[in-house]
């Protein structure tokens, strides 16, 4: 049941992803699009990241005993409930009481769940590197909380102050996206595809989990360094990046030593890993380069470049290793030629919306913009929502009854 929830989640992400793109070319007065944007990002983090996360994390890592504590039911439901009521406000009133309530009731869930699943997490022993990541996920998801903190309280003191603002947004999205989301995938990808690597593997891990870990909370500086350019905020900011290449580093080694693992794997799934894991060395690439001024400088400035980072991270990482990690565990299952085509033209789509994307950043860094792109992204944004129906039905025709609970069943055995 919770899988076919989040897919249709992602099916009404998809949804929102066309509106939004709809109302930049054609006159939709129906609603606000900073209302409608707000309530797309708050849906796509909470209704289909993060619960899809959430999901994996307790049913994946955890044995079944643990995994199976009401408990986990009962926050499951509240992440949900609180998302769909973020969705069914923030566009008619953006940040208003009720789109305020919900994200806070959202934000109350994951401290409980977090809280939870650290100590299930310690007491089941899931591997040391698992650990490590899985945990560093949990805080950095309880620290991103201060980010929106920050803002209520800057808006409700009336200080508009816009540089403080930013830098709560960009404290949020990046103890989301370097912290929470990406140690969460990296939890999940070693605990899946590592269970029959052998020692040396598990010596690669622990290296990538503690540099991993460790990169986090340092390269929450780069995102000052556009507003704070000094030596003491570029040093800290340095020695993540530092961390960050080393993780990158081991990952790549990580990798060379699944190869058999993934080698085994389907076509559709191999494909989906191939181009997450290459959408996460881009992200570390362009994250270390804002480390340089004249490159941050344009990129902090470029609004077309944040964007094109921002999907890069949710679609061409999250969302694509999501979907890898759902196929391989038979929840997709691949076999039916109707989900793997709409595995694949989800992929083909994501790939497409990712190149428009760059390349109108790379143009209006020259200065050289063009109203073309705004229709390339609406047909991409079509692709990706036809995909995302096509595996919403996918999943309601072939797969309704494979779940995470049975499959962790087949797992414990």
């Amino acid at each position: 049941m919770w899988v076919t929830i989040v897919l249709f989640n992602l099916f009404v992400v998809a949804m929102l992803g066309v509106l939004l793109r709809s109302k930049i070319l054609f006159p939709i007065e129906i609603c606000d699009f900073k209302y409608l944007l707000n309530a797309h990002s708050h849906f796509a983090f909470g209704a289909w990241i993060s619960l899809s996360l959430m999901l994996l994390l307790v049913y994946e890592i955890l044995p079944a005993d643990r995994a199976g504590r009401p408990v986990y039911q009962w926050l499951f439901r509240s992440a949900l409930v609180n998302s769909w009521g973020m969705l069914l406000s923030f566009p008619f009133q953006g940040y208003g009481f009720y789109s305020i309530l919900f994200s806070s009731l959202f934000t109350l869930t994951t401290y409980v769940f977090c809280w939870v699943l650290i100590q299930d997490t310690l007491k089941s022993g899931p591997g040391k590197a698992v650990s490590i990541l899985t945990v560093a996920a949990l805080i950095s998801l309880v620290l991103s909380s201060a980010g929106p903190i920050a803002l209520a309280f800057l808006v409700s003191s009336h200080s508009g102050n816009a540089l403080l603002s930013k830098d709560a947004i960009y404290t949020y999205l990046h103890l989301q996206y370097n912290g929470f989301f990406s140690l969460a995938v990296f939890a999940l990808f070693i605990h899946r595809f590592g269970r029959s690597a052998g020692t040396a593997f598990q010596h690669i891990a622990e290296r990538f989990a503690k540099t991993m870990a460790l990169a986090v909370l340092p390269t929450l500086f780069l995102s000052y360094l556009w507003n704070y350019p000094n030596m003491y905020v570029r040093a800290i900011a340095f020695f993540g990046c530092v961390c960050l290449l080393l993780a990158l580093s081991a990952l790549i080694a990580l990798i060379r030593k699944l190869g058999k693992e993934i080698s085994g794997l389907p076509l559709v799934i191999k494909s989906l890993v191939f181009f997450s894991m290459l959408a996460f060395g881009m992200k570390i690439v362009m994250q270390c380069g804002t480390i340089f001024p004249a490159v941050g400088d344009l990129i902090f400035a470029n609004r077309a470049i944040i964007i094109g980072y921002l999907h890069l991270v949710m679609l061409g990482f999250l969302s694509l290793y999501l979907m890898a990690h759902f196929c391989s565990m038979g929840i997709l299952n691949v076999e039916h030629s109707l989900t793997k085509y709409a595995v694949m033209s989800f992929l083909f789509a994501v790939i497409a919306n990712e190149a428009i994307l760059m390349v109108q950043g790379i143009e209006a860094f020259f200065m050289m913009g063009s109203p073309k792109f705004q229709w390339y992204l609406w047909c991409a944004a079509i692709w990706i929502f036809l995909s995302a129906l096509m595996i919403f039905i996918s999943r309601l025709k072939f797969n309704e009854t494979t779940s995470l609970e049975s499959v962790q069943k087949e797992n414990s055995f």
